[in-house]
């Protein structure tokens, strides 16, 4: 377990010198286990979500997109069974 941590430390590290990620809110003192994307891994993460979107959507028939607000009604998230 100690080395899969240290593992992970490296590669945190190593995103961070490289500009994918910086530490959420950090000119203000940063927030805990929040992390923001740079240059690069909003480049990565739009690549992610684009190539994702391509092969679930856009390849399959019968399939569409839907972007709907997060705020809603609880009777939404009832019938849904959210909770």
């Amino acid at each position: 377990m100690e080395n899969s941590k240290k593992t992970m430390e490296k590669v945190v590290a190593l995103c961070k010198n490289r500009g994918f990620i910086y530490p959420g809110s950090e000119i203000y003192g940063g927030l805990a286990n929040t992390w923001d994307y740079g240059p690069l891994g909003s480049r990565l993460k739009n690549n992610v979500k684009d190539t994702w979107r391509k092969r679930f959507i856009q390849e399959r028939r019968n399939s569409y997109e839907v972007d709907a607000d997060i705020l809603m009604h609880p009777r939404v998230w009832e019938a849904s069974g959210h909770v």
